[in-house]
């Protein structure tokens, strides 16, 4: 039998359970309401699917939707979903909402439904937890891409949002076109292939320890190109140098066209 301290225990997690799904709904809402949907009605919701671990996880929250992903050390997938959508009025809205699947099974996390015209619209953004060993594939098309937290292999794309990256491994490539990039290196690590970076229209921000070791290559067309790492520049200044850190080791490629390149060392 339960003494009243367990049973309260149990009732304070229902209740935090309760206040973060809460906060979680609030948050899509919000976000959903600063998005313009047309005429008609909009509907909002959170929901979410724990899947088993995968190997290698592709990510595709569809034409309108952004990405967030945390490692963790649990050995299953937490995938957390914003639901938005619009249609004629609320309860075809609602009815919309109920048709979008955010999984197609373990290790392919994408988004489907109905289709789309110009009174009957949705999008799916996600939040996800992961193994932090995971392999990961990350598309988007119009929404931003964060990642922490993650060791493993990591692939990205988006073509207009912002990449930011923290915690990762030494194995990340990825591009935007219109967005900037960002990476923060928590700590050095020489087991990956490599760090490849590339954005048409925004500024590349790589920071490193300062006993980062690497072989560094940076180009822009239209911006400049800044270290405060004391090294020896080859190349042509402010538009494509190549240096060594510390005594060399994995390749880092960063380039963009229309911005600059900062690259930086964490004191």
């Amino acid at each position: 039998m339960f003494k009243t301290g367990s049973w309260l225990a149990v009732g304070l997690l229902l209740l935090a359970g309760s206040m973060r799904l809460q906060a979680d709904e609030e948050g899509c809402r919000a976000n959903h309401n600063h998005g313009w949907w047309g005429d008609g009605a909009s509907f909002a919701q959170v929901r979410q699917e724990r899947l088993p671990a995968a190997a290698f996880n592709s990510v595709d929250p569809g034409q309108n939707g952004s990405i967030r992903i945390h490692g963790w050390s649990d050995a299953d997938v937490l995938v957390k979903a914003c639901i938005q959508t619009s249609a004629s009025n609320d309860s075809e809205a609602r009815d919309l909402a109920s048709q979008v699947k955010i999984t197609q099974g373990a290790g392919h996390i994408e988004a489907s439904g109905p289709s789309s015209h110009h009174n009957r619209s949705w999008s799916v953004s996600y939040e996800i937890w992961m193994p932090r060993a995971s392999e990961t594939k990350l598309e988007a098309e119009n929404g931003s891409i964060s990642v922490d937290g993650l060791a493993g292999r990591l692939r990205f794309h988006t073509t207009n949002g912002s990449v930011e990256l923290r915690d990762v491994g030494s194995d990340v490539s990825g591009d935007t076109t219109n967005g900037s990039i960002t990476l923060e290196v928590a700590q050095v690590d020489r087991s990956g292939s490599g760090l490849r970076f590339e954005t048409t229209n925004g500024d590349i921000r790589l920071e490193f320890p300062e006993n980062f070791a690497a072989r560094v290559q940076a180009s822009t067309t239209n911006g400049t190109i800044k270290t405060d790492f004391p090294v020896t520049v080859n190349g042509e200044i402010g538009r494509h140098v190549e240096f060594t850190l510390g005594q060399g080791g994995p390749e880092v490629e960063a380039k963009t066209t229309n911005g600059s390149v900062h690259i930086t060392r964490r004191g």
